[in-house]
């Protein structure tokens, strides 16, 4: 739904297109913008490995005798 309301917008903003190419030029640059943000958004869930720290940090999150 986003996708679809940001595309009227950028598609109002121009009007009238002189053929199918540049529209598609537009709509392509609009997904991949949209596309880009998504990608480098918040991220939830670091994966990246910082120091012997989070071994200890692992130990904290599972417990190993659990019934």
């Amino acid at each position: 739904e986003r996708v679809h309301e940001e595309l009227n917008r950028r598609t109002r903003v121009a009007g009238l297109f002189p053929n199918e190419a540049s529209l598609l030029r537009l709509v392509s640059a609009v997904l991949m913008e949209l596309s880009e943000e998504w990608e480098t958004g918040k991220r939830y869930l670091n994966m990246d490995v910082e120091n012997d720290d989070s071994a200890s940090e692992q130990e904290k999150i599972y417990r190993k005798k659990v019934a």
